[in-house]
C-alpha cells in the first residue's frame, strides 16, 4: 500500500513538473540576443507591467524583450524614454528606402568594425559596431550578402570601382555620404549633390539624423561597455 502512495506521489510530481514546466516556457521569449555581460552601470529591467517608459520600449523590440542596450538607459528614465521616441522614427518611420537606411546605419567606420560592440584591433580610433544586430534586418531590406561585405570591408572614404559596382549608384551616394559624416563631419558639397539626386529635402534632413543617430548609439554603447562586448569582433558577412 505505501508503495503504491509513493508511486503515485512521484507521478503527481512528475505531471505537476511537466505543467509547470510547459506554463514557464510560454512566457519566455522566443530569442534571447544579449548575453547581458556587466557593463559600466547595472541593468534596470523592471518586471511587464511594473514600469511605462520600460514598457513602451517593450513596444518596439522583438517579442517585447529589454536589451542590454535598454537595461542601461533605463538607469536614466527620461534619456531611455526620449531614445526610444527618437529611434522609434529613425527605424520605422522615415521615407528612406529601406536598402540605404539600413547601409547608413552599419556603414559608419565608426560603427563598421565592432560586434555588439568591441575595436577593430586595426582601428587606432576604435569606435563600435551594430552589424551583428542590423545585418538581418539588412538582408530582409534587399541588401546582398555581396554588398554587405563591401559596407563591412571597405575602408573609409576609399573610393573603388568594384564596390561602387556592387553597391550601384544611390547606396554609394549613401555610403560616401555616410563616411564623410562619420569620419569629419564635414560634408563637402559635390557629396551632398550626389546623395541629393537620390533624396528630397526631407530624405536629406532624415539621411543626415540615421546617420548621426547611430554614431550617437555606437559611442554611447562603447564608453559603457554594453553588453560587455568591447572585444569581440564583428563577423564578416557571408
Amino acid at each position: 500500500m505505501a508503495l503504491k502512495l509513493l508511486y503515485l506521489l512521484l507521478a503527481v510530481v512528475n505531471l505537476a513538473t511537466t505543467v509547470l514546466g510547459a506554463a514557464l516556457r510560454v512566457h519566455e521569449p522566443l530569442e534571447k540576443r544579449d548575453d547581458f555581460f556587466p557593463a559600466r552601470v547595472p541593468y534596470v529591467l523592471p518586471p511587464p507591467g511594473t514600469d511605462p517608459i520600460a514598457d513602451a520600449i517593450r513596444a518596439r523590440r522583438d517579442n517585447g524583450t529589454l536589451l542590454a542596450l535598454d537595461g542601461v538607459l533605463l538607469n536614466a528614465p527620461l534619456v531611455a524614454s526620449t531614445w526610444n521616441s527618437l529611434f522609434e522614427v529613425i527605424r520605422g518611420n522615415t521615407t528612406i528606402p529601406g536598402n540605404m537606411r539600413e547601409l547608413a546605419v552599419s556603414a559608419p567606420k565608426y560603427n563598421r568594425q565592432i560586434a555588439y560592440l568591441g575595436p577593430d584591433p586595426q582601428d587606432s580610433n576604435f569606435e563600435q559596431s551594430v552589424v551583428r544586430v542590423h545585418e538581418p534586418v539588412g538582408r530582409s531590406e534587399g541588401l546582398t550578402t555581396e554588398q554587405l561585405r563591401v559596407i563591412r570591408l571597405t575602408p573609409v572614404l576609399k573610393e573603388s570601382a568594384e564596390a561602387e559596382k556592387i553597391l550601384g549608384p544611390s547606396l554609394s551616394a549613401m555610403m560616401t555620404f555616410t563616411d564623410w559624416s562619420t569620419s569629419t563631419a564635414q560634408i563637402p558639397d559635390h557629396v551632398f549633390a550626389g546623395l541629393k539626386k537620390f533624396f528630397n529635402n526631407q530624405q536629406l534632413v532624415e539621411a543626415t539624423a540615421t546617420v548621426g543617430g547611430y554614431n550617437f548609439v555606437s559611442r554611447f554603447l562603447l564608453a559603457l561597455n554594453v553588453d560587455g562586448k568591447n572585444n569581440v569582433s564583428v563577423p564578416i558577412p557571408n
